[in-house]
């Protein structure tokens, strides 16, 4: 009895230790996904959405710049900016922090 008492003790200890972590680790998890943002520039939109999820909402519009577009990939806490060529691939070059 007193061995089963244990055991129950250790797995609800266990059991709070988890939760408590992913509590903390989800306080921070703006930052995080921003900085891996900002460590993917010049890499592609594909890799971000694989790494973080598709987007809260995106906008483009014709650039300036070339034939492609102007992209803006919407982040809780930040925007995405990226370059889709004709090709539709597509870049991306900036990423900022939203306040």
């Amino acid at each position: 009895m007193n061995r089963k008492l244990t055991l129950l003790a250790v797995v609800m200890l266990l059991v709070i230790v988890l939760l408590l972590a992913a509590m903390l680790s989800a306080c921070g998890g703006g930052k995080n996904q921003l900085e891996t943002a900002r460590g993917l520039i010049n890499e592609s939109a594909e890799t971000l959405i694989e790494k973080l999820g598709e987007p809260n909402d995106s906008r483009y519009a014709q650039s300036c710049l070339g034939d492609g577009e102007d992209g803006e990939l919407y982040y809780d806490g930040f925007t995405v900016y990226t370059y889709r060529d004709a090709n539709g691939v597509e870049t991306i070059y900036d990423v900022m922090e939203q306040n």
